[in-house]
């Protein structure tokens, strides 16, 4: 796999919050535990984009992000110019609480680091997993990926832990204390799978 070189990097329009590496890896691990390469996907807390957009350079996806920070959207919707995938990426302000969304629709949800700031876990679950698709998966969480260089996780792992214990981050359930499993089993949810990272947490749900 290549990453992203520095220069690269410098022209985004809107930068991440973290280096485009951790995107273009996750993106790539989604991929290799989700198998879905054509249909909707759907990015949930996607800020300026950088996960959506780095699946639909990967894929035949086409991306819709989704954040209640228009703004951010805004930025999306340049970075997917930028990377020369704005025809396959289009965006929604909405709230992971009430999508907006037909039932049985979306046939991939992602999203990084967006369940700290969820205000009801469990009735977010419900939501994604009724328009997940029949057939479709989901991949969400927080923490990096199993395919950065051990050097990079180390180093944004420790800025991941800074967060938690700075002013903003201390209002956020922090992933050691996530209630995965019994989210999911009261939005009646049963097939899921745990992924385990430092620091960190990730939840492959499948929809039968």
């Amino acid at each position: 796999m290549s990453f992203s070189n520095a220069s690269e990097e410098e022209n985004i329009p809107h930068p991440p919050l973290f280096p485009l590496i951790v995107y273009q890896a996750l993106a790539q691990q989604v991929i290799d535990e989700c198998k879905i390469m054509e249909g909707l996907c759907l990015d949930l807390g996607s800020g300026v984009g950088m996960l959506g957009i780095q699946l639909a350079k990967l894929t035949q996806l086409e991306v819709l992000l989704l954040d209640i920070d228009r703004k951010a959207l805004v930025g999306g919707l340049k970075n997917a110019e930028h990377f020369k995938v704005r025809e396959k990426v289009s965006a929604i302000l909405a709230d992971v609480h009430n999508l907006p969304f037909k039932s049985n629709s979306v046939n991939l949800v992602v999203s990084r680091g967006s369940i700290p700031f969820w205000k009801d876990h469990v009735k977010a679950f419900r939501e994604i997993y009724e328009v997940l698709a029949r057939g479709g998966r989901t991949f969400i969480g927080g923490g990096l990926t199993k395919n950065l260089p051990e050097h990079v996780r180390e180093e944004l792992g420790e800025r991941i832990r800074q967060f938690f214990k700075s002013p903003r981050g201390r209002h956020c359930i922090p992933p050691e204390n996530w209630k995965l499993k019994d989210w999911l089993r009261e939005a009646g949810i049963t097939r899921f799978k745990m992924i385990s990272d430092d620091p960190g947490k990730w939840v492959e749900i499948m929809k039968p």
